[in-house]
């Protein structure tokens, strides 16, 4: 069995856009798996992998780390169903992972990371107000008073994506990993936050709606 190293919070939240990339990967491909919980403060947890972040697998003796990677592994080890199925995709998704990285991402963590913090597990408290504060330059609570000066920009961010999805059921027509890649950011924000992501996007509320439909995650 796969062991997948995920992030955990309190109540067994799973807080982490990369890991349910790499969950959404195994189940689309209909790889069984089993996941070991990860505290933000549990780096010995993963020490075997030679780096500090999840996801991590451990399969059969072979580790691999970073969600992209991770996808990399599993569509060369079982190629169906293909999550890079056309000549030029993969790059492509690659450039559409990098875009939610450092596009999408910034502009939804602003809004979210106080709901975040107040849903991990205690013990991991103080690092990570101390790593967000520091990457922030403001304290969680300053940045959650400011969130409606935040929103329009994720509101534009949104409205990017729902353009990009209008007229059809895929990011890029038909499904690659670049709608897991997607699916993984929106499954972190919806697990943490009651922020009303699709209220002016009906696109990419109806693309989100098959999306679990079709991953049943």
């Amino acid at each position: 069995m796969i062991e997948l190293y995920d992030l955990v919070g309190a109540n067994d939240l799973r807080p982490s856009p990369f890991c349910w990339r790499t969950k959404a990967v195994l189940t689309y491909k209909n790889i069984p798996y089993t996941t070991v919980p990860v505290r933000f403060t549990d780096k010995d947890k993963i020490a075997f992998s030679g780096q500090s972040r999840v996801p991590v697998v451990k399969d059969n003796g072979t580790v691999v780390y970073d969600s992209w990677t991770i996808a990399q592994h599993y569509e060369e080890k079982q190629p169906d169903p293909h999550i890079f199925p056309g000549l030029g995709l993969k790059e492509a998704c690659r450039f559409f992972n990098l875009y939610v990285d450092n596009v999408v991402h910034p502009a939804i963590f602003p809004v979210v990371v106080f709901a975040i913090f107040q849903k991990i597990d205690p013990v991991d408290r103080e690092y990570f107000r101390s790593s967000r504060e520091k990457r922030l330059g403001l304290t969680l609570e300053q940045v959650a008073a400011q969130r409606a000066e935040y929103r329009p920009q994720l509101q534009a961010v949104l409205s990017q994506l729902d353009a990009t999805i209008a007229g059809q059921d895929y990011v890029f027509g038909l499904f690659t990993y670049a709608d897991i890649c997607l699916f993984g950011t929106f499954k972190w924000v919806t697990a943490v936050s009651e922020e009303p992501l699709f209220d002016a996007v009906p696109a990419l509320r109806a693309w989100w709606e098959r999306m679990q439909e079709q991953l049943r995650m």
